[in-house]
């Protein structure tokens, strides 16, 4: 008897998706993040750079010197002592409450406390994601979410992008159920308040009174706490300094920051075109998403489909929105994914979502900025997947 050949297993795309992640994300970090020895990258900064205001920050506080954050050369010159050389430049961004938060983990060593901050945030992240697939795909999802362009990115860079999505994500699957729990995860967020952007009208479209009640209270109460610590004296220079030094970045666009952006605003000055074109095209866009992400939300009862379209149009609506910030959609990316049989061919919409937080930086270097048609076309997908199902929905309450 002649045998027969074997067949050979088709490779899950899911696994390619992956590899792809990991192929398209080592690039940059050979280029930029790779260690060059005494705990710094090829750049001069620690590594986990963006992780050093974090860990600074709060040290800085406790020890009595709470305006060197808002003075830029004065900081400059607190990283370098507290690292014992003189570091590239970093500025601080966040609201004073976020230095209480802060507070335990800058009190460990450095590696340490970056190691925390990493594993810890993406196991919070992960649970977040897993907790919406089912029982037999979750190593399979975990997989994917680790390599993840957007949640590499974030790792190597010591960003806090786990810890955004996992608020974010988490109030959203918590709304229905436990709605004082949703509104506590959003009132955290304010530590990033742009990210939070379309939640109060979503909130409110929804009429989800004790979640709006919980992430005011919740808020309030992280703003008194940092008046009854530091006084008013920090606020007045965040709401005043800080948030004009954050709008002159925007402005000037200039420095390797901006090949990191994924907004509107930042593709607009990418292509080269003025800055009061670029906030006019911002609003353009942002207008109808926010629109648009409204209408849906109050049409669908499924918290994974309201997450995604809510996780989706936040980097449309923002024009500070960076690729680090693109981990609530990395697990958006993974439910879809998990949710077809295994073997099935992802779309092109979710394959260039999949790759571009890392694809979208060297494209930028070259003047390309496609990120944002990107996030357009995937938040279309969204929203349609909807209006498909509301009107079948309805025809299905009617027969009932």
């Amino acid at each position: 008897m002649i045998p027969l050949p074997l067949r050979r297993r088709p490779t899950d795309p899911a696994v390619i998706l992956a590899l792809l992640g990991l192929l398209s994300t080592l690039p940059l970090v050979v280029r930029f993040y790779r260690p060059a020895g005494g705990g710094l990258d090829v750049t001069g900064y620690p590594i986990g750079r963006d992780f050093i205001n974090n860990w600074v920050g709060p040290q800085l506080a406790a020890s009595g010197r709470l305006a060197t954050l808002f003075d830029l050369d004065a900081y400059q010159a607190a990283i370098g002592t507290a690292f014992g050389a003189p570091l590239p430049f970093h500025n601080w961004s966040y609201p004073p409450f976020t230095l209480l938060l802060l507070r335990p983990l800058s009190q460990l060593p450095y590696f340490a406390a970056l190691a925390l901050w990493t594993a810890g945030l993406f196991a919070a992240f992960a649970a977040v994601t897993l907790s919406r697939v089912a029982p037999g795909r979750r190593l399979r999802a975990l997989v994917l979410l680790a390599l993840a362009p957007a949640c590499l990115i974030n790792a190597v860079g010591g960003q806090n992008g786990f810890l955004t999505a996992a608020l974010f994500l988490g109030g959203l699957i918590a709304l229905d159920r436990r709605p004082v729990l949703a509104g506590i995860l959003f009132g955290l967020l304010t530590c990033k308040p742009h990210l939070g952007l379309v939640l109060p009208l979503a909130l409110l479209a929804l009429g989800a009174w004790r979640t709006i009640a919980a992430a005011a209270a919740t808020a309030l109460a992280l703003v008194g706490a940092s008046l009854l610590a530091f006084g008013a004296e920090p606020w007045r220079h965040y709401l005043g300094e800080t948030s004009a030094y954050q709008y002159a970045l925007l402005q000037h666009f200039t420095g390797f920051y901006t090949t990191m952006m994924a907004s509107v605003f930042a593709g607009a000055r990418t292509f080269g075109l003025p800055t009061g074109v670029a906030w006019l095209l911002q609003a353009v866009v942002a207008v109808p998403v926010l629109a648009a992400a409204i209408w849906a939300v109050r049409r669908t009862r499924d918290p994974v489909q309201r997450a995604g379209l809510l996780a989706a149009a936040v980097p449309l609506l923002t024009p500070y929105a960076f690729n680090y910030d693109l981990t609530a959609l990395a697990a958006v990316l993974v439910w879809r994914l998990s949710a077809v049989e295994p073997g099935t061919q992802p779309d092109r919409v979710t394959v260039f979502a999949w790759l571009g937080p890392t694809l979208t930086m060297p494209l930028q270097m070259m003047g390309f900025a496609g990120m944002p048609l990107v996030l357009g076309a995937l938040f279309g997908v969204l929203v349609r997947e909807v209006a498909v199902q509301a009107p079948a929905a309805g025809r299905l309450a009617a027969a009932g």
